[in-house]
């Protein structure tokens, strides 16, 4: 793969791209979503007030956890009418909490005394590196590592191919990048940058010393074990379940690709599965997801990293595990508090790209707060 020189000036052209795409606001919706099972109208009104600010088509699947019941809520917006829906067996892409699935197989990894977490990447691989790379497993999985969020170049290729922007990353193309183009642009271990690249690459080193895929790795070591029965990264597998993704302006979204950097972002799942794995991590004594909470990195006074998880520190002394995730069609946000054993999980088809986007992850704390309050 050929190194770009233009980084900077395709950073402007992304920035530009996104300050010149703006979507109007939808108009607000008639709220006819139902009060069911534990929920109260102030968590209705909540999820409604976040559902009006995406266009027709746009669907929440949400999960209130704990350690014996698991409550699922549905809904959508359909012209322009809010109502509830049965989708808590429905397929979404979860982006970015793949990474946590990954630091999970890492964690197994670990346990099975296969290697260390602060093992060198380079001592533990026959792969060719353009440079002689000092960063460890852990630091991968906790973004530590110094590698950048993307490749070198790769913002000019992820500006122009925004609808499928990983999918030229297969094994070929990988190795050729690590061979030739590989830039480690901070000391390991010093700072902490979120790298979509590092977790990526974790997938596909963990398949390297497995001898397997990363989809065989997650079936074996997570999603059989668990009973995640519609959890997987090959979209064929279940594509009559798939809730079709939205861009930011409403229309089909093409799902993405994410080839052999899939660990940094290309599971599918539903929340009744995802619900399984939150409700997994509240068992005390399971040696490999108690190993994986572990803290690894400060990042400030109100945020720690574990493998793959973000640690947030409320002021109310309690610690929160979060991640969240958004491709081209989907954004999504899981919470939980192992200690306590409650959790959230959020998924939604609107595009990441969506100007409030970010308001899933905001719906995803506001439910957590409310709902285990009462």
């Amino acid at each position: 793969m050929k190194t770009f020189k233009l980084y900077s000036l395709s950073v402007l052209f992304l920035l530009l791209f996104v300050s010149c795409s703006s979507v109007s606001e939808p108009d607000k919706a008639v709220n006819e979503l139902q009060v069911t099972g534990d929920l109260t109208q102030t968590e209705i009104d909540s999820i409604a007030s976040a559902l009006n600010l995406y266009p027709n088509g746009t669907q929440f699947s949400i999960a209130f956890i704990t350690d014996s019941v698991v409550t699922f809520y549905g809904a959508h917006r359909d012209n322009d009418v809010l109502n509830n829906t049965g989708n808590h067996d429905r397929v979404f892409e979860i982006g970015s909490i793949s990474k946590v699935f990954t630091s999970t197989l890492l964690a197994h990894t670990i346990h099975d005394s296969v290697i260390s977490a602060d093992q060198k990447v380079r001592n533990a691989l026959d792969i060719e590196m353009a440079v002689n790379p000092d960063f460890t497993f852990l630091q991968l999985s906790n973004h530590t590592s110094g590698l950048p969020r993307l490749p070198g170049g790769y913002t000019l290729n992820f500006l122009w191919n925004m609808n499928n922007p990983y999918k030229i990353f297969n094994e070929e193309e990988l190795r050729t990048y690590l061979k030739d183009d590989l830039v480690v642009p901070r000391d390991p271990g010093e700072t902490h940058r979120y790298s979509n690249l590092g977790a990526g690459l974790l997938g596909f080193f963990l398949g390297e010393i497995d001898q397997s895929s990363y989809e065989e790795l997650l079936q074996e070591k997570i999603f059989e074990p668990m009973g995640m029965s519609r959890s997987t990264t090959v979209r064929e597998m279940i594509e009559e379940y798939l809730v079709t993704g939205l861009t930011k302006r409403g229309g089909s979204a093409k799902n993405w690709d994410l080839a052999d950097l899939a660990g940094a972002g290309g599971i599918l799942s539903t929340a009744e599965d995802l619900s399984l794995f939150i409700q997994a991590n509240f068992n005390p004594d399971d040696p490999v997801l108690s190993l994986q909470r572990e803290s690894t990195f400060q990042v400030n006074d109100n945020m720690e990293v574990a493998m793959g998880w973000f640690i947030l520190n409320r002021d109310s002394g309690e610690r929160w595990y979060w991640h969240n995730g958004g491709t081209g069609g989907y954004r999504s946000s899981i919470v939980m508090n192992p200690e306590q054993k409650i959790g959230v999980v959020v998924l939604s088809n609107i595009s990441a790209g969506h100007s409030k986007a970010d308001k899933i992850d905001r719906l995803s704390f506001n439910l957590m707060e409310i709902h285990f309050s009462k």
